[in-house]
């Protein structure tokens, strides 16, 4: 009888500990994105812009910051923000950078933080710390929408310096290019 309420009692904790979603570990995430035309999805824009991205995720503030350097925009631009979603793939937007520079063409930099985000259920992000797992793995992307392009003029895969660097669970989808 003992034998059998001490398996029961070991199930119930190894059941308890394998559906508990991951946890942030302490301190900040920085990723990096190296922005292009090419990296469009579903189709590559041919464009003399690039750019690159750095964008800190805060779990324990709740937090995402970013400083977005691009340069030889040839339109206004129009929108900024990171998407779910592989290499190759488009999809919905989880964080919206509100650029307040609408309309600059030529070299800029955005830069800003939030603790706001879109659910998006359909995609596994529920919460600012799903959206910020999703971040911390590489399956996210940075776009830069133009005028001349509103679907994105430039896009870049957010990627941990190195996979043992994701906060959440250790798992990387990608690295980002040297320099």
């Amino acid at each position: 009888m003992r034998r059998t309420f001490l398996y029961g009692l070991m199930t119930a904790f190894l059941v308890a500990g394998a559906t508990t979603a991951p946890r942030a570990q302490a301190g900040r995430q920085i990723l990096h994105a190296y922005l292009t035309g090419g990296a469009e999805a579903p189709t590559a824009v041919n464009t003399g812009a690039y750019g690159h991205a750095v964008v800190t995720i805060d779990p324990a503030a709740g937090e995402v910051s970013w400083v977005i350097d691009v340069f030889n925009y040839p339109t206004g631009l129009t929108a900024s923000h990171i998407h779910v979603g592989s290499p190759g793939t488009a999809g919905p937007i989880i964080i919206d950078f509100a650029p307040t520079a609408v309309g600059v063409s030529g070299p800029f930099r955005l830069t800003g933080s939030t603790r706001n985000f879109t659910a998006r259920p359909e995609r596994g992000i529920r919460s600012m710390e799903e959206a910020m797992i999703a971040i911390s793995a590489g399956n996210t992307y940075v776009n830069v929408h133009s005028q001349a392009n509103p679907g994105g003029e430039i896009r870049g895969q957010l990627c941990p310096d190195r996979g043992n660097e994701n906060r959440f669970n250790g798992i990387a989808l990608c690295n980002p290019q040297p320099q």
